[in-house]
């Protein structure tokens, strides 16, 4: 069969253009990869074009081979000499041909994390950093950030703010003479430095440009200034660029992508021809409608309505949920029911916004027996964050008849006695271990009476002993959530990831007071014992990481999949479009937030369900909402659940975080109030038991559950 007569008529205009530029606008699911490979076939069919003079960039590995395997199987052996590479192993080998023209070996040494960190070493020692104080992959990241943006250690210096960012600018100075005296690259130097050859050497670029008729660039909604810069040096007067990309999936602009690139290519390159590409091969028609409803609030993009040929008319599901507890449940009576119904655990999906949602879906996928894994993540239970937490409150448990010399306790004292930073290095824990294994006492125990510790440790640790003991007298004056929080504030722990700007992290610890909230509310007689109980059956590992089993994933990870059924959950606003990133971008983050949208509902196939919960949120700081771009997706493309359980009932219904659904707190605003901690406060805010209290100085304002007998009205 003809390699043209398997498109559609958009793909046969797009992949038989070759008297212009071309930029292919290629919607979701409308078969990009296949008019790609038609239209470099076509090339060398039909035009007699050599293969070798054609080039195609990628942006992972996985989609070169992908290429290159469809293309060896369409014409054979002449696809060996297509030019098909990802954007990096393409500046590898521009700079392997003429490094030395910007000062480099030929043979220069590319450095992969692991020799990265090697340089970093000696440059800790000489500036007296702790690898724990300062985590070598965020100064990793750092670093490559100042690349990408094209900032100088002066210039990351002068533009530092904190003490922590002034220490990372050192350090990018010193990596960066280290790195030069090597004379090696790392894999953000690749790309600046391949631009800088080609910028600076007329030879080199027409060189390459002497080479290439044809070149192709997938993915191009995700380039970045940069790899854009490099492209046009690459592509000469004689030669045709075809882009193929999709604006409104254009996700990536934290990582430098600019939406603004694909958008002005036409006028960058000319002449240009555009073509549509707006039959999708993937999703049924309600979903698509819905889809391109959503997307069409955003004034950044080029106006397209996708339409597809699938059978099936099964319109997406819009479901309500009370709280936490009963999201997960909705959604895992679902799987249960997709399951029976022949649908595979592989082929659905539960997408969220920020990793912090998994934390409910994996308690109750666990509990039910739901094979799942966290995709491009890690499983809530098993963050540093949450783990380092939960040694905190093990150290401040009560002793188990089982376990009278409290051995169990030296995991939580390892892990946190220097989180945060209290200068007790390797050496010293050795010291303490020894001293602990004759004695016959468990770590803590040893700490607390020193006796033969030597004065330095006894200094170092005695902080820490403090701590333990102080939070340990205010454990029982407490409810569990509010304790977590004295935990974090007295520990400094919360301080320390504020000040490394750890948003991420820090909305994990306050989505794990939810859990502790939510924990309660199923069982008002829990205490912190049965608690961490609970979440050990969670945190053992098991053989379950079968190959059939439910996925787990954030939007930006599931972009380029897609699966039969798909869950978009804690759709809520605040967390669905995303409150920090709009509160950093304005009207351009709301966009990129509609685009994270119109990605997660087109990964679906055939079913798409889209929950959100009522619940009170510790990380909103507020009853959640649901989504606003709910309100874009026109009713008659939804089976609306709402009806039945409209917001403003649940709202009046809901319970958070009280020991009884039936209980109501004995204060009001303006009461004075008395708290076995905190000391005298008065109430300036009562919340479906919630109550915000300001205290005395040094305690300040504090949220906390008004139902627990540590506050007595005046």
């Amino acid at each position: 069969m003809d390699n043209l007569e398997m498109l559609n008529e958009k793909q046969r205009e797009a992949a038989t253009i070759t008297n212009s530029h071309v930029r292919i606008i290629a919607g979701a699911g409308s078969g990009k990869t296949r008019v790609l490979m038609a239209r470099i076939v076509y090339l060398i069919q039909n035009c007699g074009i050599f293969p070798n003079r054609i080039m195609a960039i990628t942006f992972t590995n996985k989609a070169t081979n992908e290429m290159k395997e469809r293309l060896m199987a369409q014409i054979g052996k002449e696809a060996l000499a297509v030019r098909i590479s990802t954007i990096h192993s393409l500046c590898v080998r521009i700079l392997r041909e003429d490094a030395d023209k910007i000062g480099y070996p030929k043979s220069f040494t590319i450095l992969d994390t692991d020799d990265q960190k090697q340089i970093l070493r000696p440059v800790y020692k000489s500036m007296d950093l702790d690898i724990k104080e300062l985590n070598m992959n965020k100064v990793l990241g750092m670093i490559s950030g100042y690349k990408s943006e094209g900032l100088s250690p002066t210039q990351a210096l002068e533009m530092s703010f904190t003490q922590e960012q002034e220490k990372i600018a050192k350090i990018y100075d010193a990596y960066e003479r280290k790195r030069k005296e090597m004379k090696a690259m790392d894999f953000d130097d690749l790309l600046q430095e391949a631009f800088h050859l080609l910028k600076e050497s007329t030879e080199v670029a027409l060189k390459w440009q002497n080479r290439l008729d044809y070149i192709h660039v997938d993915e191009f909604q995700d380039v970045d200034p940069v790899q854009y810069s490099i492209i046009r040096l690459l592509t000469g007067p004689h030669a045709f660029l075809c882009v193929v990309g999709d604006p409104d999936q254009t996700i990536y602009t934290w990582r430098g992508a600019s939406v603004d690139i694909i958008l002005r290519f036409d006028k960058d390159f000319r002449p240009c021809k555009s073509v549509i590409l707006d039959q999708n091969y993937r999703s049924t028609q309600p979903i698509l409608d819905a889809s391109n409803a959503v997307i069409k609030y955003n004034e950044d993009r080029i106006k397209k309505d996708l339409f597809t040929k699938i059978p099936g008319q099964d319109k997406i599901v819009l479901h309500p949920c009370i709280d936490d507890n009963d999201e997960p449940l909705y959604v895992s009576k679902k799987i249960v029911q997709e399951h029976k119904s022949g649908v595979d655990y592989k082929d659905m999906a539960i997408l969220y916004r920020s990793n912090f949602s998994s934390r409910s879906f994996e308690r109750v996928l666990r509990t039910v027996g739901i094979p799942y894994r966290i995709y491009g993540g890690i499983r809530f239970y098993e963050r540093q964050e949450i783990k380092d937490a939960l040694a905190y409150l093990k150290l401040c448990t009560k002793p188990e008849e089982s376990d009278p010399k409290q051995l169990s306790l030296d995991l939580a004292v390892l892990r946190i006695i220097n989180q945060p930073r209290r200068g007790i290095g390797q050496k010293s824990i050795d010291t303490i271990r020894e001293k602990a294994l004759h004695r016959g006492l468990n770590l803590y125990d040893t700490l607390k009476d020193p006796q033969d510790l030597g004065g330095a440790i006894v200094k170092k640790t005695a902080s820490f002993v403090d701590l333990i003991e102080d939070l340990r007298n205010k454990r029982e004056h407490l409810s569990l959530e509010d304790f977590l929080e004295v935990v974090l504030d007295e520990s400094g722990y919360r301080q320390m990831l504020e000040e490394e700007n750890e948003t991420e992290r820090l909305e994990n610890l306050k989505e794990l007071k939810n859990d502790i909230a939510q924990s309660l509310q199923e069982d008002p007689e829990m205490t912190l014992e049965s608690y961490l109980q609970d979440v050990s059956l969670f945190t053992t590992r098991t053989n379950e990481e079968s190959a059939d089993c439910v996925s787990l994933m954030t939007v930006h990870s599931a972009k380029g999949l897609e699966f039969d059924t798909v869950f978009i959950v804690n759709f809520n606003d605040g967390v669905f479009p995303s409150t920090r990133s709009m509160d950093e971008g304005g009207r351009k983050a709301l966009e990129e937030e509609r685009r994270l949208c119109y990605v997660a509902m087109t990964r679906a196939k055939r079913h798409l369900y889209m929950t959100w919960n009522t619940g009170y949120s510790y990380m909103l700081d507020t009853y959640k909402t649901p989504s606003r771009f709910l309100m874009e997706i026109p009713e008659e493309y939804t089976l609306n659940e709402q009806k039945k359980n409209t917001f403003t009932e649940t709202k009046t219904t809901v319970s958070v975080s009280i020991p009884s659904k039936k209980s109501k707190a004995k204060f009001k605003v303006k009461d004075h109030i008395q708290h076995d901690v905190f000391g005298e406060g008065i109430v300036l805010k009562m919340e479906n038991n919630i109550a915000t209290i300001a205290f005395k100085h040094p305690h300040g304002i504090k949220k906390l559950n008004a139902l627990h007998p540590s506050i007595h009205k005046i």
